[in-house]
């Protein structure tokens, strides 16, 4: 459906979450979700599975995950490109830096502006989890990937102040292209429920119990080793008390060690995967959720995302979480990332539950700040001032078909002319 003064969106991500869940797919999923509700947006994505979609909304799988990764990318490029010479777009949104370069170069030699999605330092990521030269030499060619991509934007969006200062001093981007717009929560599914006993029942919380939630990827970044750490003292000044852990990973043999060289079996339920639809009563069911992140948390769409169900959150001072946490109550804030931080203030917390706050205020501060409606707004907004702007810098031909002169020599062109300007 076309809507008045409506965009036309070529969006590109990661996968999506039916399929790979995570917070980049997850954000993905609903920022598309909310933008098609008044703009023609098509989205690309690379998935194992055909994708599960809300009704109207227009997906491709363009290749499986199973493929190499060259292989995916000339999929993204080659069916971004047959799009773009058989419609208008007016604009390229994406959200993957290996997937997104030959969308933009195509999107170049068509004279369509492109905005991109900065989610986190891909190739910080992939060094944080292995060591040696194999691994050196896989995340050099991930950082020049991330670099050749991110020199094709006309504007950045980033999730949190904390990658808005990564994306402009490790990736040499002008703080004048980059805008700060948060996540958000779906606050429809997330949300207290008047069945709170019975949901607790069913995931086999002891009555008088304080159940403690966190999710999680199981990898070294999510700090997780140190929640433990901090837990073994947890329990022993508070007792009554269990640690609720979702996440799959390549953790999960030393966390289960340490779980039992400290003795905590009864105290700590590794839950592995928590599938998508069990989210909310997890959710419901906790009493606290804690985010320990160690590095590279960009926003934290689960603190949003548990708050919107009622629950208070403890989470590390990194990334977002601290700028959440911050302008609602500090005092939610770890004094560090350490195991020492963390076991003192989940001991001073839940020796005063009383003094948290209510659900009804951990949801209103969602409601008055982290959804995607108010998400969607500040993208477009974003979206028409790069495109205003691409307009009278360079005007635009609009038609759909872009002939052979776009081609060729023209291509290598485009790519040394991008690449100068930020050298």
């Amino acid at each position: 459906m076309r809507f008045n003064n409506s965009l036309r969106i070529l969006s590109t991500g990661m996968g999506w979450p039916s399929a790979q869940p995570g917070g980049l797919n997850t954000y993905f999923k609903h920022i598309n979700e909310a933008l098609a509700e008044n703009h023609d947006l098509q989205a690309l994505v690379s998935s194992s599975e055909k994708p599960v979609v809300k009704e109207g909304l227009q997906v491709t799988n363009v290749a499986k995950t199973q493929l190499k990764l060259s292989k995916r990318r000339d999929a993204f490029r080659q069916h971004a490109a047959w799009l773009m010479d058989n419609q208008d777009v007016d604009i390229v949104y994406s959200h993957f830096a290996p997937y997104s370069t030959g969308v933009a170069m195509e999107a170049k030699q068509r004279n369509i502006p492109v905005v991109m999605t900065f989610h986190g330092p891909w190739s910080e990521e992939i060094k944080l989890e292995g060591k040696g030269l194999k691994h050196w030499v896989k995340t050099r060619i991930a950082k020049n990937m991330e670099m050749k991509a991110y020199r094709f934007a006309d504007a950045f969006i980033v999730l949190s102040e904390t990658f808005r200062d990564i994306l402009h001093q490790n990736y040499q981007i002008p703080l004048t292209k980059i805008h700060i717009v948060p996540g958000a929560a779906d606050i429809v599914r997330f949300q207290p429920s008047t069945e709170r006993k019975a949901i607790r029942e069913r995931l086999h919380i002891t009555e008088g119990t304080t159940a403690v939630l966190t999710l999680r990827r199981l990898v070294n970044r999510m700090g997780l080793l140190q929640l433990i750490d901090a837990w073994k003292e947890v329990v022993r000044e508070v007792p009554d008390t269990v640690l609720l852990l979702g996440g799959k990973g390549p953790l999960k043999e030393e966390l289960e060690k340490k779980i039992a060289e400290y003795g905590l079996e009864s105290r700590v339920r590794l839950l592995g995967y928590v599938p998508d639809h069990e989210l909310a009563d997890y959710y419901q069911a906790a009493d606290l959720f804690v985010v320990p992140s160690q590095a590279l948390e960009g926003f934290g769409l689960i603190t949003v995302e548990a708050m919107a169900a009622g629950v208070p959150v403890m989470a590390t001072p990194v990334g977002g979480n601290r700028e959440i946490l911050q302008k609602f109550r500090p005092e939610l804030l770890f004094a560090g990332k350490s195991s020492q931080d963390m076991a003192a203030g989940l001991i001073r917390s839940l020796r005063n539950q009383d003094q948290w706050p209510t659900a009804e205020q951990c949801r209103n501060h969602v409601l008055e700040n982290y959804t995607w409606e108010r998400v969607s707004d500040q993208v477009e907004v974003i979206f028409r001032s790069v495109i205003d702007n691409h307009l009278i810098a360079y005007g635009r031909n609009r038609s759909p078909r872009v002939q052979a002169e776009r081609k060729g020599g023209h291509e290598k062109d485009v790519e040394n002319s991008v690449f100068g300007s930020y050298r």
